[in-house]
């Protein structure tokens, strides 16, 4: 099977690339050079059963207003683009999987699957746009799945390359008073469901790719403190997480619990519902 993977030099793209190449498919890597030619895309995904859309600028970095246009046209537009080459393919994909983000919920809510009650924030709105763009897919024919991603956690990427900043430091900061709602998955649990996804045709719409155990940011810092020998302590209010992060710091201040009710009904095992086993098998790798 010759699956083209949008973003694969990226934080999920790397490791999923990875893992489907030693599966034995074929992975077609799309860059953002791509993108800047019609053609060169259109050559690139033309034959493939599967796209997968990984393409976005991170979250966790300082925002500006030049900063969140990069936001909006690392994945909106870069979905636009997709669409339009599909559209005219003889041959269109079977699948199309495209990654969204659990901040399309309203905070401070607890959210299934099937929830609308968005949010009206920048990311919230972004999201949402985002998804819309990708539900034109399902005019051609082609089975398309959305997961709505939480924190990833994995080596060498997302939010423990952040959180070891401040640790690096001696200790561990908690934005505000750390009772905000952190939905995290394990890299391993999103590769698998992946997988699942190209495998079970039964699979379409939208999931909430989270684990089923949410925590707090406070707990979420300490559990990564005590992993690694180090505390953490320090609260630190939203004026001076702004001078790091800009706007983009109200991704650490704000959270919802999410829960995956369709991929347990589905019958999916999480590998990793526990954070502090989560964290481990994920520090243990950094030192091999």
């Amino acid at each position: 099977m010759r699956i083209a993977i949008c973003g694969a030099s990226g934080f999920i793209g790397t490791q999923i690339s990875r893992t489907l190449v030693m599966k034995g498919y074929e992975v077609v890597r799309i860059g953002r050079e791509h993108f800047k030619n019609s053609a060169s895309l259109h050559r690139s995904i033309d034959g493939c059963e599967v796209i997968i859309n990984l393409c976005g600028a991170p979250i966790i970095s300082k925002w500006d207003e030049l900063y969140k246009h990069e936001l909006y046209i690392s994945r909106v537009e870069t979905t636009k683009k997709l669409i339009k080459e599909i559209a005219i393919l003889q041959n269109k994909p079977l699948l199309y999987i495209s990654v969204s983000s659990i901040s399309v919920y309203k905070r401070d809510f607890t959210h299934e699957d099937t929830s609308v009650n968005y949010g009206t924030d920048y990311l919230s709105l972004l999201a949402k746009e985002w998804e819309q763009e990708v539900k034109k897919v399902d005019a051609f024919g082609v089975r398309s799945v959305v997961f709505r991603l939480g924190a990833v956690l994995g080596k060498n990427g997302g939010i423990l390359d952040e959180a070891k900043v401040a640790f690096k430091m001696g200790f561990g900061v908690i934005p505000g008073d750390g009772k905000q709602v952190l939905s995290w998955i394990h890299m391993d649990d999103v590769i698998d469901v992946f997988q699942r996804a190209i495998k079970d045709k039964k699979m379409q719409g939208i999931y909430n790719l989270v684990s089923p155990q949410s925590v707090n940011m406070k707990g979420f810092m300490s559990t990564f403190g005590k992993t690694i020998g180090r505390p953490a302590w320090l609260k630190i209010p939203k004026k001076l997480m702004k001078i790091r992060y800009g706007e983009g710091a109200e991704y650490f201040f704000k959270g919802s619990l999410v829960l995956p009710k369709r991929l347990q009904k589905d019958g999916y095992i999480f590998k990793y519902s526990d954070l502090s086993k989560a964290l481990k098998s994920i520090e243990n790798r950094q030192k091999i």
